[in-house]
């Protein structure tokens, strides 16, 4: 029987007991991305339903504590918005997550907020970046703007991981809308002339 030698046993060795842990990594990852895209999900549909109670929820405690308290929030939130009518947002959905971190117990994030409305005679097309966090391991997602400025974010988060890396803002598109155009009356056919 031949034999194997010891250097192909170890490495054997060593492949099998990492190959565990980068597949929990990738699992893990994949688990918490889920996660993430389903809380800010819901405070999109928050956002949209005018159902501030939910937009609170996955709202970071920061901007709300600033803001001195939950009631407050909604207070001025409603303020803000309560002018625009539900049926000037076309769009208001998360898009890609462009960076997740683990950073001490928390993991951190960057998630495209993507908005379209119509509105005062003009469409306004966004993207915004929003940071996330989670306490729970992944689980539960709360968001922030980052204004699109580490300083801001900062500002918010004091502990945000210097890994996380605000991206420049985008900037808005602006167009207006035009009226659509009145339908004409279909032509009527011309009779030719009688002859006589």
């Amino acid at each position: 029987m031949k034999q194997r030698s010891p250097g192909i046993i170890v490495c054997l060795f060593i492949l099998v007991s990492l190959l565990p842990g980068v597949l929990q990594a990738q699992f893990d990852s994949s688990f918490v991305k889920s996660h993430m895209l389903k809380c800010a999900d819901s405070m999109a549909w928050g956002f949209r339903a005018r159902n501030w109670d939910v937009f609170a929820r996955y709202t970071n405690p920061a901007i709300i504590g600033s803001m001195g308290g939950k009631a407050e929030f909604i207070n001025f939130t409603t303020g803000v918005f309560g002018q625009i009518p539900d049926s000037s947002w076309k769009v208001y959905k998360p898009g890609k997550i462009l960076q997740l971190i683990k950073s001490g117990n928390d993991f951190q994030s960057i998630i495209e907020l993507n908005s379209v409305i119509e509105w005062e005679g003009r469409r306004i097309t966004a993207v915004n970046h929003l940071v996330g966090q989670s306490w729970d391991g992944g689980i539960f997602w709360t968001f922030f703007d980052s204004q699109n400025s580490q300083k801001s974010a900062t500002q918010i988060k004091p502990d945000l991981s210097p890994d996380l890396v605000v991206p420049a803002k985008v900037p808005e598109k602006v167009e207006p809308i035009r009226p659509p155009a009145p339908l004409k009356p279909a032509a009527k056919p011309v009779k030719p002339a009688a002859k006589g």
